[in-house]
């Protein structure tokens, strides 16, 4: 796409005439399709600026100019014009290649990473922050940072712990929705429909979509945000990077929650149902353990009844 010239007449229409709306609007579009794109206009644009600033060039009297140039062509012996014209010609090509190079080596690379199923696989950025990919994941990043250290999730879910950096934010951008940071650790899951973002250390910014009221959240704090409904659920972060760890840790968790938690981890329609209500919390930890040896641990705690029904596990209480 950057090759063809309809997007560089486009950029070089805007640039020549900022204060059209409806054409900074298309120019803005053709940015937000992809990183290549929004890092191609920027280039054009510094070009542009740096051109700008060789205005003393319409200070020069063009037909004189052109008229002294003939003269001095009319001088010249062919033999010469013929060397002279080399000289020109070899002197654009040393220019262009040597742009071409500065192009090259300057250009920012964007890497997609992805996961297959049961795959976890690690990405180490080049500021050293690590990005942790859970199975059926996919990110996009940079080889190089500038002023703003960007990188997408695409999809499935991830670990971050970012380098701190206060001067350079970092940014994880989910479609029209973005968390910011300055160093931190924290977890996402995107889907079609929800976002979860737990935070594990540190402080993240969440801004939903653009102009969207922005969360601010800290350690142990999470939410879930509805992309259809656009809605908010405040949660606390317990266990939101167990599927890294391989570690449930329950304090003073109120058995609901820890069936919601449980179906999240091992992937099972977990449903708790109350013939009586219990007050009694869970405190307990489970590592590298199955569903069977959890359900088992809640068996003897609670003294519930476990039925399986429909792909479904009950918790009925006494």
């Amino acid at each position: 796409m950057l090759s063809n010239p309809k997007f560089l007449d486009l950029i070089s229409r805007h640039l020549n005439n900022p204060s059209d709306s409806e054409m900074q609007l298309e120019v803005e579009k053709y940015r937000a399709e992809s990183h290549e794109n929004d890092a191609f206009y920027l280039e054009i644009k510094n070009l542009w600026e740096l051109s700008s600033k060789a205005s003393r060039i319409n200070e020069v009297d063009a037909k004189q100019a052109i008229q002294n140039f003939k003269n001095h062509l009319v001088k010249e012996s062919p033999k010469r014009k013929t060397l002279w014209l080399t000289k020109i010609a070899a002197s654009i090509l040393l220019f262009s290649i040597g742009y071409l190079i500065y192009h090259q080596s300057t250009k920012t690379v964007f890497t997609v990473k992805a996961t297959s199923e049961n795959q976890v696989d690690s990405v180490r950025l080049a500021d050293g922050s690590v990005v942790v990919l859970a199975e059926n994941s996919e990110v996009s990043y940079p080889d190089k940072f500038d002023s703003i250290r960007e990188i997408s999730l695409l999809k499935g879910q991830a670990f971050f712990k970012i380098h701190k950096d206060p001067t350079h934010p970092f940014k994880v951008v989910m479609d029209k929705s973005n968390v910011v940071v300055l160093g931190t650790s924290f977890n996402i899951k995107m889907s079609k429909t929800k976002i979860d973002l737990g935070v594990i250390t540190g402080k993240v910014i969440f801004t939903p979509y653009q102009n969207g009221t922005a969360s601010i959240l800290t350690a142990g704090q999470a939410l879930t945000f509805d992309v259809i409904k656009k809605e908010f659920l405040t949660k606390t972060a317990q266990n939101s990077d167990s599927w890294l760890t391989k570690e449930l840790i329950f304090v003073d968790t109120p058995l609901e929650e820890v069936c919601k938690q449980l179906t999240e981890y091992y992937g099972a329609d977990i449903k708790l149902k109350n013939n009586k209500h219990t007050e009694k919390k869970l405190n307990a930890t489970f590592k590298n353990q199955t569903l069977d040896q959890v359900l088992e641990i809640l068996n003897e705690t609670y003294n519930i009844k476990i039925s399986k029904e429909n792909n479904q596990i009950n918790l009925i209480t006494p």
